[in-house]
């Protein structure tokens, strides 16, 4: 349902479909959409176990974690709405169309999935039946399974191969899984009457899931007993992560993105191993201006000449530094072939002249004579064959009556697969162009084609990632502020994000990753993941402390109830993304296994790091439940 909302609500607002939007969108909401579900039905079944009906546990659960959901679901949508800094269209839809998934994941996750809990829970108690036993225990076990495969299934065939197909799929698991369950319930329940009663005790945890509890509370607790070393170890490793992720350069090759065995990679790989520094990816150098002016034709062939003299411009085996034809050698093909001259004579009564031997005509309008001729005719050869075809010359300059006339000249750079080597030719080739461009007769002289308008791209990847970080954190830090009506609070809930940023791209540095399009967005997804993490656990924190004595029973009963939630959530999320990292595209590889580990951080963050600073923040006075105590204690030795 998440995912036809996502693609629904997209293409009402005109969001482009690609790689963002249809595929790392869906797969990234799965993290924030697991975490909307297991905090709100974890919540409404902590006050199951309390011993309130479903109805009640329902609105007490709701209640108190639905300010965090809301929170969490704001500062998400901030986060991934500060992409549209971005000069990168696909970054930029990248942001609408994840915060519009954080609301639908909200609304489905967050508030209808515990209602439909509580439904279901509601028919199993009013039916009479006991569901209790290896059996049941068997049944929900295989039953979650089947859910997770049918509806992982589903939103893969609807994401990767038919929409409708998907859209079928999704609904025959809905109606076996929830469909078929809820109907012999309610048919149960109307056989049987019987009356709904409100629970009338606590219901005991298993026993796994009070190990599970104890665990997570003990980590937290020998974590806040220990805090000034936990936060002077945080900060030696954030330190040493932020060294290692400032060096972190955009780069880009085709193995980061496509299999390493597949033809396409395979033929790459055999271009390079016979072409060598003898060929390459082509660069454009575009130039603009009034070709029919010698001197600026003697320019440009100047520039053609210089390439020689750059490193990581291949020369070819036939000693030519360009490929395909240009301004400069078609008219040198043009002066260099007297049938040639000898037609255009004959056709315009115009001599062409080169008195300084230099193959470029001596006028403009011997110059524009030529080009005019030779764009209609071609160039003649002997015995009455065309050297050159007029559209290969149209090619070669481009030309319309009364506006400046254009060319490009190509050539080619080896080892492009390397980022360095874009990056030095670039660095090498601008210069001469700009003294090219300085020339009266020429207007514009640019560096284009594929490798060039790639490093621009990634280097408007890295100019994002530089300010849609600033931005986020700045706006969630000012909406926490305001929403808590604490400064303290929000400052120590936004720490851990910036610290998950520099701990995911530090280990990317280490690990060998490249900061491209992909990885750069998952800075964007670990302030959404680490901010959620923060706010259900500050916001636990500062509720429990009005109702318990100390900080340490109110960190203490916000990790059992939180953190086990916090844990869950990032269990599921990584798990997923952990298969997701076996994909045989290292393109969606490398997205499982960084936002599994970013996960991870988040989780640590939030389970270590962010206890520790809230009782650094906290005094002990703050304790309002200590207040609480003394009113009913006194109450009672007064009565």
């Amino acid at each position: 349902m998440l995912i036809i909302w996502l693609k629904s609500i997209s293409a009402l607002v005109g969001l482009k479909g690609g790689l963002t939007v249809d595929l790392i969108v869906p797969i990234s909401m799965i993290v924030l959409g697991v975490d909307f579900v297991v905090h709100s039905v974890h919540r409404y079944k902590e006050e199951i176990k309390e011993g309130y009906s479903p109805r009640d546990g329902l609105k007490i659960g709701l209640a108190g974690v639905l300010a965090a959901l809301l929170l969490a679901m704001a500062s998400d949508s901030i986060a991934f709405l500060s992409n549209l800094s971005s000069p990168i269209e696909a970054i930029i839809h990248f942001g609408f169309a994840a915060a519009i998934a954080v609301l639908s994941a909200f609304i489905i996750l967050g508030i209808v999935a515990p209602i439909t809990t509580m439904r279901i829970d509601e028919l199993m108690q009013i039916s009479g039946k006991q569901f209790k036993g290896k059996l049941h225990t068997s049944n929900r076990i295989l039953g979650a399974i089947g859910v997770a495969s049918a509806t992982g299934s589903a939103v893969i065939i609807l994401i990767a191969v038919n929409t409708l197909i998907g859209v079928i799929t999704l609904l025959v698991a809905g109606l076996i899984f929830i469909g078929i369950p809820v109907t012999y319930l309610s048919m149960s329940n109307n056989k049987t009457q019987a009356k709904r009663q409100p629970v009338s005790k606590k219901l005991s945890s298993s026993p796994a899931s009070h190990g599970l509890t104890s665990c997570v509370e003990k980590i937290v607790i020998t974590a806040t007993s220990h805090s000034p070393a936990v936060l002077v170890i945080t900060a030696v490793v954030t330190a040493l992560s932020v060294f290692f992720a400032l060096k972190l350069e955009p780069t880009f090759d085709v193995k980061d993105f496509f299999d390493p065995k597949s033809d396409m990679v395979i033929g790459l790989n055999k271009v390079d191993e016979h072409v060598g520094d003898k060929g390459g990816e082509p660069g454009i150098a575009y130039i603009k201006g009034d070709l029919t002016d010698p001197n600026a034709i003697a320019a440009i062939s100047d520039f053609i000449e210089s390439l020689r003299d750059i490193d990581n411009v291949a020369e070819r085996p036939s000693g030519e530094i360009t490929i395909g034809l240009d301004v400069v050698n078609t008219l040198n093909i043009i002066m260099g072939n007297p049938i040639a001259l000898t037609a255009i004579k004959d056709a315009t009564g115009i001599a062409i002249e080169d008195k300084n031997e230099d193959l470029i005509p001596d006028t403009k309008k011997q110059i524009a004579t030529a080009f005019t001729f030779a764009r209609k005719n071609g160039v003649p050869g002997p015995g009455g064959n065309l050297i050159l075809r007029p559209d290969q010359v149209r090619g070669a300059i481009y030309h319309s009556d009364g506006e400046e006339s254009l060319t490009t000249i190509v050539f080619q750079i080896p080892g492009t697969r390397d980022q360095a080597v874009i990056t030095k030719a670039g660095r090498a080739i601008r210069p001469i162009l700009e003294d090219l461009e300085s020339h009266p007769s020429i207007s514009i002289a640019r560096l284009t084609g594929s490798p060039f308008t790639r490093e621009v791209q990634l280097s408007a990847t890295t100019r994002t990632l530089y300010t849609s970080l600033p931005i986020a954190i700045t706006a969630a830090t000012i909406l926490l502020i305001m929403t808590m009506r604490s400064f303290k609070y929000a400052i120590v809930t936004v720490i851990p994000i910036g610290l998950v940023v520099a701990w995911l791209y530090g280990i990317m540095q280490i690990t060998g990753f490249s900061l491209n399009f992909v990885t750069a967005m998952i800075g964007a997804i670990s302030i959404g993941v680490g901010i959620d993490y923060s706010i259900h656990m500050t916001e636990r924190f500062r509720e429990e402390l009005k109702r318990n004595p100390s900080r340490v029973t109110a960190i203490r009963r916000a990790s059992r109830g939180t953190g086990v939630a916090l844990l869950a959530s990032a269990a599921s999320s990584i798990v997923g993304f952990v298969i997701l990292g076996f994909a045989p595209m290292p393109m969606f590889a490398s997205y499982g296994q960084l936002t599994a580990t970013m996960i991870f951080l988040a989780l640590i963050a939030s389970l270590i790091i962010l206890p520790c600073l809230l009782m650094f923040v906290t005094k002990e006075s703050d304790a309002a439940g200590k207040e609480l105590q003394i009113k009913l204690k006194t109450s009672r030795n007064e009565g």
